[in-house]
């Protein structure tokens, strides 16, 4: 009996455990001038609550970071177009940019419960 009553426990905290998880969704930003979508993953409590981090996540990274994000890309596609390989001073310039961008990005999202998961070229 008391095993049962132990185990019955265990199965309801288990089953609260699975019931506070946190909620996840996915989300893009489409950007046509530079022809790039965006990927995010917003975290939060509820539905509402990753709704609610999403839309500050989109506020801020469309103000603070959209268009920095589109220089570099584009900075890199026109690079690989000319078929010449950089100098090393204009690659690690290149890659200084991009990391203090990066770093900058997700400084700026994680509070919100946001990740920039990365982006992809648009046809």
């Amino acid at each position: 009996m008391v095993k049962s009553l132990k185990l019955a426990l265990a199965m309801l905290a288990i089953g609260a455990a699975s019931a506070q998880a946190e909620e996840r969704a996915q989300f893009y930003i489409p950007d046509k001038p530079a022809k790039l979508v965006y990927l995010f993953t917003c975290k939060g409590e509820t539905v509402e609550e990753v709704n609610e981090n999403w839309a500050k996540a989109q506020a801020v990274f469309a103000q603070n970071h959209q268009k920095l994000a589109a220089e570099l890309e584009t900075e890199t596609r026109v690079q690989r177009e000319t078929g010449k390989a950089p100098s090393q001073e204009a690659i690690d310039a290149h890659n200084k940019r991009f990391a203090a961008h990066k770093s900058a990005v997700a400084e700026d999202l994680a509070p919100l419960g946001c990740r920039m998961d990365g982006l992809v070229h648009m046809p």
